[in-house]
């Protein structure tokens, strides 16, 4: 399988190579010792309610002595149990009768795009029911 420039593969996976603006040298993360360290935490989860938290670090290239910045590693985590995708599906297969807009309201979503979410579900068959004016009717 071949390699994105500027990164290596190690024993955990993808290794992104730190490269100096100034002199072009490389160097893994890893290899030099960072002068300042911080932790990003993106706004948003993934589609499958996931957080990424990067941590980001400064370094002094070892080659011209510039400062450098980049990402250390990033990690992804669920940190409020399970996705929105599984609390609907869960949700929807209790076999409760409920109002689309009263789903969109608990998970904070406008009642047009969790009709249509609905009945994406329906369709695949991960739910069983049909909505019917605006109410979920379970099978």
């Amino acid at each position: 399988m071949p390699q994105k420039k500027g990164s290596k593969k190690g024993s955990k996976g993808k290794v992104k190579m730190i490269t100096c603006k100034k002199c072009g040298f490389s160097f893994k993360p890893t290899d030099v010792t960072p002068t300042k360290t911080w932790v990003n935490v993106s706004p948003m989860p993934d589609k499958d309610g996931r957080v990424t938290i990067t941590t980001m670090a400064v370094w002094k290239c070892p080659k011209c002595g510039s400062t450098v910045r980049g990402a250390m590693g990033k990690t992804k985590g669920e940190f409020e149990g399970k996705s929105k995708k599984e609390q609907l599906l869960d949700f929807l297969q209790s076999g409760q009768k409920i109002s689309v807009e009263e789903i969109a309201i608990k998970f904070g979503y406008d009642a047009k795009n969790v009709e249509k979410i609905i009945e994406i579900m329906i369709k695949k068959g991960q739910v069983k029911g049909k909505i019917d004016k605006g109410i979920f009717v379970p099978e």
